[in-house]
């Protein structure tokens, strides 16, 4: 499992700001987010419409991955959208989560073997293993507080 607070999501805005800068359309959302709004888009029957406009994105950054377990129906529905960006549009993920653990999240060990040959065909892994910046920061914090009574 990869540490929390180790500075993917951190990372994953920085390369979009870059990739904005560049004059690229990025678009930024939590797979929980995402998932949630195909499944809305699918209630009212504007879903092709919604995976068009995320399609249009240079760089697609979903983050967080893993947190929530996905219904089969979010599931099958990210899976379609990574799967049109395949080889057509960069998309970022963040998980704490290794390769191994994705069918728990997605449900189906076809549908997370299918995504995962996708997304790692033409990939770059970046592991981000530590202590968590959020932990040493607040124990920097009550180090320099001086004790009270």
């Amino acid at each position: 499992m990869v540490s929390c607070g180790t500075g993917k999501t951190h990372i994953a805005l920085a390369l979009g700001l870059a990739a904005c800068q560049h004059g690229h359309r990025v678009r930024f959302t939590t797979a929980a987010a995402l998932v949630s709004e195909l499944i809305e888009a699918r209630d009212e029957k504007k879903v092709l419409r919604l995976q068009k406009q995320l399609a249009s994105y240079e760089l697609l950054i979903v983050d967080e991955l893993g947190f929530v377990p996905l219904s089969k129906t979010g599931a099958e529905l990210l899976f379609e959208v990574f799967s049109q960006r395949y080889e057509r549009s960069s998309t970022l993920v963040t998980s704490n989560l290794p390769f191994q653990e994705w069918t728990e999240v997605l449900g189906s060990e076809r549908l997370t073997g299918a995504l995962l040959d996708r997304l790692t065909h033409h990939v770059h892994i970046l592991e981000m293993n530590g202590d968590s910046y959020r932990l040493k920061q607040s124990k920097r914090k009550q180090k320099s507080q001086p004790a009270t009574v």
